[in-house]
């Protein structure tokens, strides 16, 4: 199962590059100057980084860090089809440390470059941290192509460290968004993908219909290369599960599609098809072409390959019964495989060269290597088991990561929730503040509004008061000025004798009723009272003794008039006003420098 994997690790990378396309136009200069860079590398020049240098100088003068990180790009994409694996991850790393905000698509190219690079020195422990961030950069644009990719190569590292199942979870949940893409090549790399999880998960029959709608996408899509490389995977199953007709059909119709493109591809499409033959029982045939296969894998010097087809060869000698050239391919595939370390092609390789000693009577020798696989079949099994408990660690590890991620998200969820109803409170609050403020204020100006009138009407009638006060003060002061005369004019007539038998009672009498009356003192005090607001009513609460003649002379007080024009008034002499001055103030608790009128019209 391993020579699968071998197989289309190769082709998967023509899928990731045939799905690029530029983010950024570079200048001519930069684009001319890779080209050429592009050209060295082919034909195996030296010095090439220079034209890569170029480039990179001539973006950096732009001063434009989307440019820039373009050209770092390009350039990798060149290196990973022909340059130095070094040069590749230098490249990439060297684009990385530019700010990934300004160009996150570009970061996330870069990314995969160098997780492409890793793949190539067979360090894939970093690779799964390395796709993790190049699809963080294609989600944070929401590119759903760029999500497809990185997580199709996502899932390829996962493959790659024996989780298999994390891998097929991974693309199953990544259909999505290759379907988001509408592109038909892109869909058929993402079945191909698909395919080569389930065939190293050993799900041969979804591995090949997978196979086979990719290799029809590609044929629409006229990517002739991935189509062949479509149905060389199938036939490797297909030799693997005893369809081996299948691979008979296939494989020639890929090698005429590589022929003159890719001499490793012809190669590899000949050791299985020998394979083929082998296990159809055309043991000429597969001889012939396996034999043919050694001479270029050493020609190539493909060293994978050249053990493939001598374990191939050995099988086609064993099966001849020429068991002693079949010996010589598995000792040199046992030296070799020995030099790599315990593998799976190790583990073969033992059980091949077991079989062949046996059968060349060197049963000692055969023991030995028989008692070297079962000990390396249980280093196998204790290193998978490592793996497999390293890999549920890891599950337990993402699913513990991923139910805290939830958890995050549903307190972030609660959290925009809680702010959306305290937002909403708020404006309601402020709208319902705004108004309650709105109709407290109309409320104040119109209670202004109908004070001021009323205001207005209250100082209309205190000023009628005060005329109609005045007028009464007026009328009181002619009155009495009359009566004052009135009485002069009667000592007249009392002095002629004539005139006083007929007009003195008269006179008295009509004088009587007059001074008795106290109509004139009533409609004053009620005037006096409401211009100054129950002036009678404050000095009783000084004072329960004050007669109504004192709050009389305390009125007339509080009008500003003089002694002489009150005694008038009262019709007594002045004197009789100024001592009743003194028992108002004495019954008000004034003291003898404190002024009467001052204190009456502080009330």
């Amino acid at each position: 199962m391993i020579y699968r994997i071998s197989f289309f690790l190769v082709f998967f990378s023509i899928v990731s590059i045939s799905a690029q396309n530029h983010i950024y136009e570079l200048p001519k200069t930069q684009n001319d100057l890779i080209q050429q860079g592009n050209d060295c590398l082919k034909k195996k020049k030296s010095n090439c980084n220079d034209f890569f240098e170029q480039a990179i100088l001539a973006s950096e003068k732009i001063q434009n860090d989307s440019i820039l990180a373009q050209t770092y790009f390009e350039v990798c994409n060149v290196l990973d089809l022909s340059g130095s694996v070094d040069n590749h991850i230098e490249f990439a790393k060297r684009g990385l440390k530019l700010k990934g905000e300004n160009h996150p698509l570009v970061t996330n190219r870069l990314l995969r470059e160098l997780g492409y690079a890793f793949s190539r020195t067979g360090k894939i422990d970093s690779l799964v941290p390395i796709y993790e961030k190049a699809i963080y950069w294609a989600e944070l644009v929401n590119d759903s192509s760029e999500i497809a990719i990185s997580r199709i190569r996502l899932a390829s590292a996962y493959r790659r460290l024996g989780n298999l199942k994390k891998s097929i979870e991974i693309l199953l949940e990544t259909k999505v968004y290759v379907d988001a893409s509408n592109n038909l090549h892109r869909q058929s790399g993402f079945l191909f993908t698909l395919a080569n999880t389930y065939s190293s998960n050993y799900d041969d029959e979804l591995a090949i219909s997978n196979y086979e709608e990719a290799a029809k996408g590609f044929l629409k899509a006229e990517d002739s290369s991935m189509y062949a490389a479509s149905l060389v995977n199938i036939s490797l199953i297909a030799n693997d599960i005893g369809r081996h007709q299948l691979s008979l059909k296939n494989i020639p119709e890929a090698i005429k599609i590589f022929k003159g493109k890719n001499s490793n591809s012809v190669l590899h499409c000949n050791t299985h098809l020998g394979h083929a033959y082998y296990l159809n029982g055309e043991s000429e045939k597969a001889i012939n072409l396996l034999k043919y296969g050694i001479e270029e894998s050493i020609r190539l010097e493909n060293t994978q390959l050249l053990n493939l087809n001598r374990k191939f060869l050995a099988k086609a000698y064993l099966g001849n019964n020429n068991n002693a050239l079949a010996l010589i391919q598995t000792s040199k595939v046992y030296e070799d495989e020995k030099k790599r370390g315990v593998s799976d092609g190790y583990l073969n390789a033992l059980k091949l060269h077991a079989k062949a000693l046996t059968l060349n009577n060197k049963s000692s020798d055969a023991v030995n290597v028989y008692q070297e696989y079962i000990s390396t079949k249980d280093s196998i099994f204790t290193i998978e088991k490592e793996k497999e408990i390293a890999n549920m660690r890891e599950r337990y590890e993402t699913e513990k990561k991923e139910a805290q991620i939830a958890l995050l998200k549903k307190d972030v969820s609660l959290s925009k929730t809680q702010k959306t109803l305290y937002a909403i409170g708020m404006i309601s609050f402020i709208i319902i503040t705004a108004l309650l403020y709105f109709g407290f204020k109309q409320r104040i100006k119109k209670n202004r509004i109908a004070r001021e009138k009323q205001e207005e009407i209250y100082k209309q009638e205190i000023e009628f008061k005060k005329k109609e006060l005045a007028s009464q003060t007026l009328h009181l002061v002619q009155k009495n000025t009359f009566i004052q005369e009135l009485k002069e004019n009667l000592e007249k007539i009392k002095k002629s004798p004539e005139l006083f038998k007929v007009e003195f009672r008269r006179i008295v009498m009509l004088l009587k009723k007059q001074n008795a009356e106290d109509k004139d003192w009533e409609v004053f005090k009620s005037y006096f009272s409401e211009v100054h607001n129950n002036f009678d009513h404050k000095i009783k609460s000084i004072s329960e003794e004050v007669t109504e003649k004192e709050i009389r002379l305390a009125s007339f007080l509080r009008m500003n008039l003089s002694t002489k024009e009150i005694a008038s008034m009262l019709n007594v002499l002045p004197d009789s006003v100024l001592k009743s001055k003194y028992r108002l103030k004495k019954k008000l608790q004034l003291d003898k420098e404190d002024d009467l009128t001052q204190f009456l019209n502080s009330l």
